[in-house]
């Protein structure tokens, strides 16, 4: 048999309470885990962060190190450009002065050309008259004296000097009897050809030496500059200069070593015009006819 329902008759519920407090205490267990891991991740978070700080000090460190050797690397390139531009003026320094000590060495070399150039053409030629030096026409002696017999068939040679040549000076002065002397040698210049040379050999005596002339040749060369010194009378300072010249002439067709032998007869023959009375000729022929 069915037992009637009474309706006010209710079925008994659970206790409330337990079941609140274990919800409760799951709630609590729950937030307890969430500050953990809030806690956890904020110590990661710390600890990241002091990686992150230890990253940049090290990262600052060296920066702070790059800067320094920077700076000191620019110092250094400072310093080595400094002294690359005192380098580079001094080497233009002594580029300057080598220049100079270039031109003044060039001057020096072609100073010293001149020099040699005129000493040898002191030596080779008289530098008032510009005829031949004594050596040179000594020289040309000796070697036109020893061809006589195969390349020339003769040689002359004359000894000239100026008479009273003293008193030309001491009437007009030295610098009348120099234009005198040069005068002189525009003359011989003027009665010489080929193979035919004329020098000073002092004072006023000079020497003519000739190549192939016989012996009516060698006179009549001899005879025309006499008679064109007599002919010619410079003028110096409107002053009339007369000049006269006594002459010694050795004419041969033998050989001869010794050209200052040659020479030397020469000059005793212009002594012997000299003593004879000046402006005159006196000859000498040595050897066979040519």
């Amino acid at each position: 048999m069915n037992a009637s329902r009474d309706p006010d008759h209710r079925t008994p519920e659970p206790p409330a309470s337990q079941e609140g407090d274990e919800t409760e205490g799951l709630a609590d267990f729950s937030l307890f885990e969430q500050e953990k891991q809030i806690m956890q991740r904020s110590e990661q978070m710390l600890e990241a962060l002091d990686d992150v700080a230890e990253g940049v000090r090290m990262l600052a460190k060296a920066y702070s190190e790059s800067y320094r050797v920077q700076r000191r690397m620019m110092r250094m390139s400072d310093r080595m450009q400094l002294d690359l531009q005192a380098a580079n003026r001094q080497l233009r320094e002594q580029a300057t002065h080598l220049e100079q000590l270039n031109c003044a060495l060039s001057d020096e070399v072609r100073e010293r050309e001149r020099l040699t150039a005129e000493l040898e053409r002191l030596a080779l030629e008289d530098a008032l008259t510009g005829l031949f030096s004594r050596r040179r026409v000594m020289d040309c002696v000796e070697g036109l004296a020893a061809t006589v017999g195969e390349r020339s068939r003769s040689l002359a040679v004359m000894m000239l000097d100026l008479d009273d040549f003293k008193a030309l000076n001491d009437t007009h002065g030295h610098a009348a009897g120099d234009y005198a002397l040069q005068s002189f040698a525009d003359i011989l210049r003027e009665e010489l050809g080929a193979d035919q040379y004329a020098g000073r050999m002092g004072g006023e005596e000079f020497l003519v030496v000739a190549a192939d002339l016989d012996l009516d040749e060698a006179m009549s060369l001899a005879e025309r500059i006499r008679t064109s010194v007599e002919a010619t009378i410079p003028r110096w300072k409107d002053q009339p200069l007369h000049l006269e010249v006594s002459i010694g002439l050795v004419v041969t067709t033998e050989r001869w070593p010794d050209a200052g032998a040659l020479v030397a007869a020469a000059d005793d023959l212009l002594y012997r015009a000299k003593k004879e009375g000046r402006n005159r000729v006196e000859v000498q022929f040595h050897g066979e006819p040519a």
